[in-house]
C-alpha cells in the first residue's frame, strides 16, 4: 500500500467511554458520546435537501479538531446511502469513492474497531498512486461502535423520507454552537430557543440541552465540562422546574 502519512495530532486515549445517549424526530437524529478525557463527542444525522448530513463534532479536520459537516448527496434513489447505513448499523467496513484525479483518489471509508475494539472511524481518506503512494486521512471522526450502529439504523430510517424533489442542498448550510453543549445547531434541525432563562438569556439551544437530557446525562459521568457550558445547562435546568 506505500507509505503512511496520517495528517492527525496525537491525542490521548485514557480513559473510558461512557454509553452514549440518543433521541431521534422525523429527520434528525441527535447521539452523544462521554469520554472521560475528550468530554462530550457528538454524531449528528439529519436530512439535507435530497441527502443526508452527518456531523461529528469535533472530528480531526486537516490535523485540527474542528466541526466536521458531511453532506451525501442521493444520486441513485437512496442506494447508496442505505448502504453505508447497513454498514455503520452492522459494524461492516465501508467505502465511497467520492472524487478521482490524475494521480490520486479520495473516498470516504468507515472502518469499525479502528483505532481500537470497540471504536470505529469514518474518514476521508486522499490516496496517491504509485508504490510510493501516501494515504492521507484529511478528515476522521472516532465513535463508540454502539454510536455509529444508532447512526447507521437512523439514516436508514431517513433515507425514505427523502423527496426527489428537494432541492440538493450543495451550498453549506449555515449552523451556531449550542451555547450548553457545542453541537453545531443548524438553521432547519429542530432545536429549542430559551430567552430569559435564569441569569443567562439563552437562545439556539439543541433539544437535548433543551429538554435536560445532556445535564441529567453528564452528572451520571465524569467528564471535562468548562464553567459558561455548566451555568448555562444549570439555567435550563432551573427554568423547567
Amino acid at each position: 500500500m506505500g507509505r503512511h502519512k496520517q495528517h492527525k495530532p496525537r491525542r490521548s486515549r485514557e480513559g473510558t467511554e461512557q454509553p452514549p445517549v440518543m433521541e431521534e424526530s422525523a429527520t434528525e437524529w441527535f447521539g452523544t458520546a462521554f469520554h472521560s478525557t475528550a468530554g462530550m463527542q457528538h454524531l449528528d444525522v439529519r436530512q439535507s435537501g435530497n441527502g443526508i448530513l452527518i456531523t461529528s463534532a469535533p472530528a480531526e479536520v486537516d490535523g485540527v479538531l474542528a466541526g466536521w459537516p458531511l453532506r451525501i448527496r442521493n444520486d441513485d434513489d437512496g442506494q447508496g446511502l442505505t448502504e453505508l447505513g447497513t454498514a455503520l448499523a452492522s459494524g461492516q467496513p465501508h467505502g465511497i469513492v467520492g472524487e478521482t484525479g490524475p494521480g490520486y483518489e479520495r473516498v470516504l471509508m468507515f472502518i469499525p474497531n479502528h483505532p481500537e475494539e470497540g471504536v470505529g472511524t469514518l474518514a476521508r481518506i486522499r490516496t496517491e498512486h504509485g508504490p510510493d503512494g501516501a494515504i492521507v486521512f484529511e478528515r476522521r471522526a472516532e465513535r463508540p461502535m454502539a454510536l455509529w450502529a444508532e447512526a447507521g439504523e437512523n439514516l436508514r430510517r431517513i433515507v425514505p423520507l427523502l423527496s426527489p424533489d428537494a432541492p440538493s442542498a450543495d451550498e453549506p448550510e449555515e449552523s451556531t454552537p449550542c451555547p450548553g453543549c457545542y453541537r453545531p445547531v443548524y438553521d432547519s434541525s429542530s432545536s429549542g430557543m430559551l430567552i430569559g432563562a435564569g441569569p443567562l438569556p439563552l437562545a439556539g439551544l439543541c433539544r437535548l440541552c433543551v429538554n435536560g437530557t445532556t445535564l441529567r446525562s453528564l452528572e451520571q459521568v465524569d467528564v471535562p465540562l468548562d464553567a459558561r457550558q455548566r451555568a448555562v445547562l444549570e439555567s435550563v435546568s432551573a427554568a423547567l422546574v
